[in-house]
């Protein structure tokens, strides 16, 4: 399934809160078009465009292209595989909530385990991701999920890395195909 997606985003790098807009789509492979810009540059401005694919990543910023890291490729594919394993998640949702459990891991680049709520809904997840630095610790706080032809993704997610805020997304377009 593809999954695509539209809103706002506050990132945290240190000392700042940088305010952007986000445009990111996930196709069957698992490719990436993700782009981005502040939003007080606009998009004629401050577009960013990064690619993912099973073999590599290219991030582009004022129309110049680079090729990734491995590092960062690493770091990138795990978080956008997230989304893909979100997904996985609820369709084995209503089979962890008949076995009693409420906290169960879904494998991907990256394990994930998934928190569902005493709605019966899922509310969260924690992983740990390769960076450049190490592994960092995430924990992510879902507040609402939009539903698109089967698929899932969080209206609002709050994302926290080792501890430290580092990513909010408020969603307001989602389309899974």
């Amino acid at each position: 399934m593809s999954l695509s997606w539209e809103g706002n985003a506050e990132v945290y790098p240190p000392g700042r809160v940088l305010k952007i807009a986000v445009r990111s789509s996930i196709d069957r492979e698992g490719n990436v078009i993700s782009e981005s810009w502040p939003i007080e540059l606009g998009e004629a401005k401050g577009l960013r465009r990064m690619t993912l694919s099973a073999s590599g990543g290219t991030a582009e910023r004022g129309g110049q292209e680079q090729p990734m890291s491995a590092d960062m490729w690493a770091e990138e594919r795990a978080q956008f595989g997230f989304y893909r394993q979100l997904q996985l998640a609820e369709e084995v949702r209503p089979e962890r909530i008949a076995q009693g459990v409420n906290t169960f891991v879904v494998d991907g680049d990256v394990k994930t385990w998934f928190r569902i709520g005493p709605d019966g809904e899922l509310i969260g997840a924690v992983n740990e991701v390769p960076t450049s630095e190490g592994r960092a610790w995430q924990e992510f706080r879902f507040d609402g999920l939009l539903h698109s032809n089967g698929a899932i993704f969080p209206k609002q997610m709050h994302m926290t890395r080792n501890g430290e805020r580092y990513f909010l997304v408020d969603v307001t377009k989602f389309d899974a195909r």
